[in-house]
């Protein structure tokens, strides 16, 4: 059960965020609108929004999932693919110490982005990515597996279509995966959670 949301409000200088799509500066109103449209949807919810101010030092803060991956017996802190965002972690870590008495950490050479980590119960499926190294997902499968999960590892390199594992894949509950298309010649660690009986429910 999710008791508790950290999120953090988009800083006056979101448009200077990364960004690899062609459509034109983000619009700060519209996107401040969302998020705030997005946390009363989660606080609807029952549950805690933990709201941390914008952090105008790093413009794409607003992100705050890839900066950790949160599981039910720990946290484990990332080390962001991109060199600009390698700041987001410390703006997190005092937060998320808050709820977690152990927290791990990716450390160098490994990188790792929380948007490549999906968790199917028991089963965390993680990219390698432009963002996620194969060390840093090495690092996180070695954390995951002594805490009593198990992880598999989805290629998604050559796709141009998303940044992120999580934006082509998603855990409904139950065994069942929604998978884009385009990861079906990629699902080799996919196929795992449907013959792993404790990624269930």
């Amino acid at each position: 059960m999710i008791s508790h949301a950290i999120v953090r409000e988009p800083g006056a200088n979101f448009s200077e965020g990364l960004t690899t799509a062609n459509l034109g500066l983000p619009d700060l109103a519209r996107a401040l609108a969302q998020h705030k449209a997005y946390c009363d949807a989660v606080a609807a919810c029952g549950v805690e929004v933990v709201r941390l101010p914008p952090d105008l030092k790093h413009p794409d803060s607003t992100f705050v999932e890839d900066t950790a991956v949160l599981t039910p017996r720990s946290a484990i802190l990332t080390r962001p693919g991109a060199a600009s965002r390698m700041g987001e972690v410390e703006g997190t870590r005092n937060t998320i110490e808050r709820f977690y008495s152990k927290v791990h950490q990716i450390t160098e050479p490994g990188t790792l982005d929380g948007g490549d980590v999906c968790a199917a119960g028991l089963h965390y499926f993680i990219g390698i990515s432009t963002r996620t190294n194969a060390e840093g997902a090495r690092q996180l499968a070695r954390i995951l597996e002594d805490e009593g999960y198990t992880a598999s590892m989805v290629d998604i390199r050559g796709m141009r279509s998303i940044l992120h594992l999580k934006s082509g894949i998603a855990y409904v509950g139950c065994g069942t995966l929604l998978v884009m298309s385009e990861i079906e010649g990629r699902k080799e660690g996919v196929r795992r959670v449907q013959a792993n009986p404790s990624s269930r429910g």
